[in-house]
């Protein structure tokens, strides 16, 4: 942990003296969520509402914060011969790697916790089921750094991140609650099965009782203890694209620059 503690805060100070990506760490996934909020504000927040901007600050969240940042960390340490170093000492891989995803890893908890506070204080509910909403932010921070491990293996330089990251960005938005109810339901179907599918329908089946697909419905939120049955291939899903996406990225990685 010590190890992994002092890689972490060079990463922080890496992250803070770099304005652009500290804006695009930080104030991004606030500013739009937020202020969707803002704007369907209207003697309190509805569920659909709530839901909306909690997809935006996920999609924010995971995409920018967690996956591009860290692509592009992997990929200029990689360039700059830093892993390389790092594995003559005395750091196993696993240290190295989570290193500079401590940052991401934090700022999606602090983050988490601010939006959270923003929609009750705007008039939204209170979560249903708070370690719904938990889990599936650290489960989707977890998937996102594997895809980013995986992408990073593809891409030469911090400035070809913008084009490898364009598949990841693809799936990510596909699996957003607006485009699933858009598609034919045979599709629809198959776009539950991406990360981020997974990942929203838990958040928003903690926060408001409901998944995705049952956002237009009318009836009663499902209950505090009714929201882990619903949960169950949600997490599911989450769970086989952690597991896949770490044994690929396990053995895919490259820690030295191509010839």
């Amino acid at each position: 942990m010590n190890r992994i503690a002092t890689l972490s805060r060079a990463e922080f100070t890496l992250l803070g003296r770099n304005r652009l990506l500290l804006f695009n760490a930080i104030v991004l996934p606030l500013i739009f969520p937020i202020g969707m909020l803002i704007l369907s504000r209207d003697d309190g927040l509805s569920d659909a509402a709530v839901a909306s901007g909690l997809e935006i600050f996920a999609l924010f969240l995971l995409v920018f914060v967690v996956f591009y940042n860290l692509l592009s960390v992997y990929s200029t340490r990689r360039d700059e011969l830093v892993f390389k170093r790092l594995r003559t000492g005395e750091c196993s891989d696993a240290e190295i790697l989570a290193g500079p995803a401590v940052p991401s890893w934090v700022l999606t908890g602090l983050l988490t916790v601010l939006v959270g506070v923003a929609v009750v204080v705007l008039g939204g509910r209170t979560p249903v089921n708070p370690i719904l909403v938990f889990v599936a932010f650290i489960g989707g921070a977890a998937v996102f750094t594997a895809l980013a491990l995986i992408t990073s293996a593809v891409t030469r330089n911090a400035e070809a991140a913008q084009i490898t990251c364009m598949p990841i960005l693809i799936l990510a938005s596909a699996g957003m609650s607006s485009i699933r109810n858009m598609v034919p339901d045979n599709i629809a179907r198959i776009l539950d099965f991406t990360p981020m599918a997974a990942i929203l329908d838990l958040v928003n089946l903690g926060w408001v009782g409901r998944t995705s697909s049952e956002l237009t419905e009318t009836g009663a939120a499902a209950s505090f203890a009714d929201t882990f049955g619903a949960a169950g291939q949600p997490l599911l899903v989450m769970v086989v694209w952690i597991v896949g996406s770490v044994l690929i990225a396990n053995v895919h990685f490259r820690w030295e620059p191509r010839s």
